[in-house]
């Protein structure tokens, strides 16, 4: 019973202390080498491959979670692992951190043969094995040893191993994920710039450099810029930070050109620009010697950037702005996605398929369609004012055509009347009416409002009111309707009658015909026909009263 117990520990302990090895057996699926690997963190940064042939085994940490992360870190990582192929086929070993800065990988046979390859993003592609952003390695069919030798910012090494086949399969689905993420963002892109040209409304040339940019910063994260455009030019391969804050500029004009953030919520916006500030100032450690707090930070600023944009998205909503709800769905999902890689990083969820490893860019793609469904509703909505417009311009040219029917009518009565008329006196009264009949046979006097649809000629005593609105201008007219132009509102303030509109705010002019009621106050306010309250400054309260005959209080 004795021997039975001490043969039990011995066997224990001696499974405790070997080594682990990767031991592969024939599949059709890459099978993760990460647990079966060991890591050495060179603090030195002089730590060469002979060198390192010299340590010990125990010089080197056994990795025992099933996956490798070591975060953001400036020292390079070794990593070992010892095989053995059960089967009759050839390995190769997959490394998916696409953009990692530099990679040696060292592998021994059986023979103690040696093979070596050097690549990374700060070398020519021609270095890959594979001509592709994938880092693919031949290391035969009878494989020992593995030694990796990794310098990046951020350290998170996905490591698998199957055979050619397998390979094949997993390059298969990352091609069609990658082929349909590029298709939606292209057709998102080329469409939003047609619909600029088309309109000439800011928001979607913004939209269009949003996705731009978003999409290069996919492009560059899994290094394809440097698998079909810069291929000898490894400088272009540094960190993302300079596309991420360009990428952040342009979704806050975007954003704030669609949800009018800086007049509806001045504090939300003013936030964002002293984080994308922030962003700006921290660029230049990007080509400077790393720093790993530089990383930190710059994570932190993109996910404090993204939710001050949900926060903003979602106070707009609330304010009645139904619109913001695509707002509040896109970065949602982007922050999902975000979150979702930074606990992946952390090694709090698994990233060993495909969902999980790319979920920052489906979650970007997700974003992008949520943003086109937002501008599709804008684009919507201009059409819809514009169809509204366009039946009220028509209704009242249908009433100004009756109109002078009917005063032709009268003409024709009162010119055969002329005749049987013999006193100075009734001449009188007829050159008088004359006159009327003639005074109302005016033409009505239009204004020429841009829309998708074209140009319409709109009555000018049908409208309300305008409104500023940054480079664009909404009319909002007498029947409850409105419309919104990107013609700045200077252009209509220089067509349209100044007897009958004044500009009593920097952002509003009225028709003063449809004033209601004179609101006291600092500068005031005035209620229009259609009940709305619009603000009178103080500079122009003065002539306002005067020209709507207000008796000026006394101070």
């Amino acid at each position: 019973m004795r021997f039975f117990i001490f043969w039990f520990g011995f066997c224990a302990s001696v499974s405790l202390f070997a080594q682990q090895r990767f031991v592969y057996r024939s599949s059709e699926e890459l099978q993760n080498v990460e647990p079966f690997t060991y890591f050495l963190i060179d603090s030195s940064k002089t730590l060469t491959f002979n060198q390192l042939r010299q340590l010990p085994d125990k010089a080197f940490t056994q990795n025992t979670k099933s996956f490798l992360n070591f975060g953001n870190t400036e020292y390079p990582i070794w990593l070992r692992v010892d095989v053995e192929n059960s089967s009759n086929e050839a390995l190769f070993l997959t490394q998916e951190l696409h953009d990692v800065r530099l990679l040696d990988v060292y592998v021994f046979d059986k023979n103690d043969s040696l093979r070596t390859w050097q690549t990374g993003a700060m070398r020519p592609f021609g270095t890959h094995f594979l001509k592709r952003s994938n880092t693919v390695f031949d290391i035969g069919k009878a494989p020992k040893r593995v030694y990796l030798r990794i310098q990046n910012t951020s350290v998170y090494v996905p490591l698998k191993m199957g055979t050619i086949q397998a390979v094949s399969n997993y390059l298969h689905k990352y091609d069609l994920l990658y082929g349909a993420i590029y298709g939606v963002l292209l057709a998102l892109m080329f469409y939003n710039l047609f619909v600029f040209l088309v309109v000439r409304d800011r928001v979607f040339l913004y939209y269009f450099f949003y996705i731009l940019t978003s999409g290069y910063i996919i492009f560059k994260a899994d290094n394809h810029h440097h698998e079909f455009i810069f291929k000898q030019i490894p400088n272009f391969s540094s960190d993302i930070n300079s596309s991420s804050v360009i990428t952040l500029f342009f979704i806050i004009l975007f954003a704030n050109a669609y949800l009018r953030m800086k007049e509806l919520t001045p504090k939300f916006f003013w936030t964002l620009v002293v984080l994308w500030c922030i962003g700006l100032v921290l660029l230049p450690f990007e080509w400077l010697p790393y720093r790993g707090w530089v990383n930190d930070v710059f994570q932190l600023l993109v996910i404090s950037i993204m939710l001050v944009l949900l926060g903003a998205s979602i106070y707009i909503h609330f304010l009645g702005f139904k619109h913001a709800r695509y707002f509040v769905l896109a970065f949602g999902f982007y922050i999902y996605g975000v979150v979702n890689v930074l606990l992946g990083f952390m090694g709090i969820v698994s990233m060993n398929n495909l969902r999980s490893a790319y979920i920052y860019q489906i979650c970007s793609v997700l974003e992008a369609i949520f943003f086109a469904f937002a501008v599709a509703y804008r684009f919507n909505t201009y059409r819809k004012e514009a169809k509204d417009a366009q039946e009220i311009a028509l209704k009242r040219s249908q009433e100004h055509e009756a109109l002078l029917q009917k005063n032709s009518q009268l003409l024709a009565e009162k010119l055969q009347m002329e005749q049987s008329l013999q006193s100075a006196s009734n001449h009188k009264d007829f050159d008088q009416l004359l006159q009327q009949i003639k005074s109302d046979s005016q033409p009505i006097k239009k204004i020429s409002i841009p829309t998708v649809e074209g140009v319409i000629l709109f009555p000018e005593q049908d409208i309300n009111r305008l409104e500023a609105m940054g480079s664009y201008c909404t009319i909002y007219l007498t029947d409850h309707k409105k419309i919104t132009t990107s013609k700045p509102m200077a252009h209509f303030e220089q067509m349209i009658d100044e007897r009958q509109f004044m500009r009593i705010h920097k952002s509003h002019i009225v028709n003063l015909d449809n004033v209601t009621r004179y609101i006291r106050g600092e500068g005031g306010s005035v209620e229009m026909k259609d009940k709305s309250v619009v603000p009178v400054s103080r500079r122009m309260k003065n002539e306002l009263l005067q020209r709507l005959a207000i008796e000026t209080p006394a101070v």
